[in-house]
């Protein structure tokens, strides 16, 4: 037995945070498409794949009606020397862009992790995305210059996440964190 997580809401939407892969299969998959041009086919089964992680991966979903219509993925990358956040996965359905899903995505991310938070973006459109919330090439962070397995990943400095994080009620109609 399996409890859905809704830990936020705004006028559209509600916000779960997925914690079994069963618990997908309690909603329908919008019009995410994005991932399909790298390889990834079938959502549902992808979302489940993550799912069964250990240590267990942060996966909210943006929900409207019984609808997935954006996401955020975050896991735990434990190959350096200290725990580092990264954020491997990232949509919102097309149509809906430019909303705001993906940044309360974001901060819902964001206040569930500890301070360090990395992405590797695949267009320059997501790269753009990250550079306007803060991130930055991660060799320009001092914690992460010297580590080879970093190159081409973004970090977030960590006095910038804390300022999304600090601005995370203003954004929605009820939250439960």
């Amino acid at each position: 037995m399996f409890f859905l997580i809704i830990i936020a809401r705004d006028t559209d939407n509600d916000y779960y945070l997925i914690e079994e892969a069963s618990e997908v299969d309690e909603f329908k998959i919008g019009s995410l498409n994005f991932f399909h041009l790298y390889g990834i086919v079938d959502y549902r089964e992808t979302f489940k794949i993550w799912l069964r992680k250990f240590p267990r991966p942060i996966f909210i979903t943006a929900v409207r009606g019984d609808t997935i219509v954006g996401f955020i993925y975050v896991d735990a990358w434990e190959e350096l020397p200290f725990v580092v956040n990264v954020l491997r996965a990232q949509e919102t359905e097309e149509r809906l862009r430019g909303k705001k899903i993906g940044y309360k995505l974001f901060l819902l991310g964001a206040y569930l992790t500890s301070e360090y938070m990395i992405t590797k973006p695949l267009t320059e459109q997501s790269r753009n995305f990250y550079k306007k919330l803060g991130f930055e090439d991660i060799s320009q962070i001092p914690l992460f210059g010297n580590y080879h397995q970093v190159v081409g990943y973004m970090g977030l400095p960590t006095d910038k996440k804390r300022e999304h994080v600090a601005q995370i009620s203003s954004y929605f109609t009820a939250l439960s964190l």
